[in-house]
């Protein structure tokens, strides 16, 4: 068995012998071996078709890396020990959802704290409803937060049609060291 399918086993994920899907794991394990070897931060992006398993393995990651990611330290301040930790516990966020949240004038607080979590994942960028911009631009602002940071994200659009939403975000996912992986293949409910 090679590395390949021991990783896509690793995964929980059925490649079907299909390159897309492929081409997936193998970002999978290049993403996992930087996050365990100590590397610069990076992201991860897995942008094309639904149901091709880029939420699944975006997950999967994301609970492996949560789980080995610092969360807080001490420091020492005049004599005192404070502990500098998150407001919120890292959790997977569907951004879709999450927009709805800041629209009604909460979730701000979160998305700040968002920018000190040790792994991010954003599942469905690009899926909210929003011709007014809101969403491009909220989007805008937690990933420039995110630069340097370990971050995992999922779209059901292209890098093209990203880039019709707002450059910025499009160009965020293919800078530096970050992974992006375009996946157009079949759904795995059609195979």
């Amino acid at each position: 068995m090679d590395s390949n399918q021991k990783f896509a086993d690793w995964l929980k994920f059925k490649t079907c012998g299909d390159p897309q899907l492929l081409k997936m794991v193998d970002a999978c394990q290049e993403w996992s071996a930087a996050f365990k070897n100590g590397d610069e931060p990076r992201w991860l992006s897995f942008l094309g078709v639904s149901g091709t398993g880029k939420t699944h393995c975006a997950r999967r990651l994301f609970f492996w890396a949560k789980a080995r990611a610092e969360y807080g330290r001490t420091v020492e301040r005049h004599g005192i020990n404070y502990y500098e930790g998150l407001d919120y516990i890292p959790h997977e966020i569907y951004w879709p959802d999450f927009v709805q949240l800041l629209k009604s004038g909460h979730g701000f607080s979160k998305r700040d704290d968002m920018k000190r979590w040790p792994v991010l994942f954003l599942d469905d960028i690009g899926a909210e409803r929003d011709a007014s911009g809101f969403a491009a631009e909220e989007l805008n602002t937690l990933l420039g937060m995110r630069v340097g940071k370990w971050t995992l994200i999922t779209s059901n659009k292209d890098i093209e049609a990203l880039k019709a939403i707002d450059g910025r975000i499009s160009s965020r996912l293919i800078r530096g060291k970050n992974i992006c992986v375009g996946v157009n293949t079949k759904d795995f409910s059609e195979r």
